[in-house]
């Protein structure tokens, strides 16, 4: 090994890692989340290219305004897993609902639905009964199965507390037949 790749492995051992983690943690869960009403519009008006003007500085011709309508609404189902993500890494506590005291399975949904304005007991048996039941998830629906639940994030993914210990982590749906949950 040479000098340099020495200097540069010493430097990155010396690193605290999990400070770095920390604080970034800290940040994220400080973080606003802003949401918007279904219903909301935001007019854009532009000039469309290839108008002109003359040698006394008056345009040759009238431009034209184009109407767009903003993007479709972000759908409450998607807003969890986005807010789901944020508290990756949380440690798994049982009975825990809260990032600053550890989650356990029905904790995290139950505290990432809350941050949308949506309660839910904090009890996998009681979610079941929180929603209703669907054949094809959709992100942000409850992954149910007997003694645990977890939040699909979309194209075969959750994100899960799942052990005592453990973070929680986006993985693989694991789950045999499980129960899908819609919320909202």
């Amino acid at each position: 090994m040479d000098l340099k790749t020495e200097v540069k492995t010493a430097k990155l051992n010396s690193v605290d890692l999990n400070s770095l983690t920390a604080v970034a943690k800290q940040s994220v869960a400080a973080a606003p989340t802003v949401t918007v009403p279904a219903d909301a519009k935001m007019p854009i008006e532009m000039e469309t290219l290839g108008t002109t003007k003359g040698a006394d500085g008056e345009k040759g011709q009238a431009p034209a305004v184009v109407s767009v309508d903003a993007p479709d609404p972000v759908p409450v189902g998607q807003q969890a897993v986005n807010v789901a993500f944020n508290y990756l890494g949380i440690t798994y506590v049982l009975g825990g609902n809260s990032p600053s005291e550890g989650m356990d399975c029905s904790g995290l949904i139950q505290y990432v639905y809350a941050q949308l304005g949506v309660s839910l007991p904090h009890s996998s048996s009681a979610m079941l009964g929180s929603g209703y039941q669907v054949t094809y998830p959709e992100p942000g629906d409850i992954v149910w199965t007997p003694g645990h639940v977890a939040l699909y994030a979309g194209n075969g993914m959750i994100i899960e507390a799942w052990a005592a210990g453990m973070p929680v982590r986006y993985t693989e749906m694991w789950q045999n037949s499980p129960t899908f949950i819609r919320v909202v």
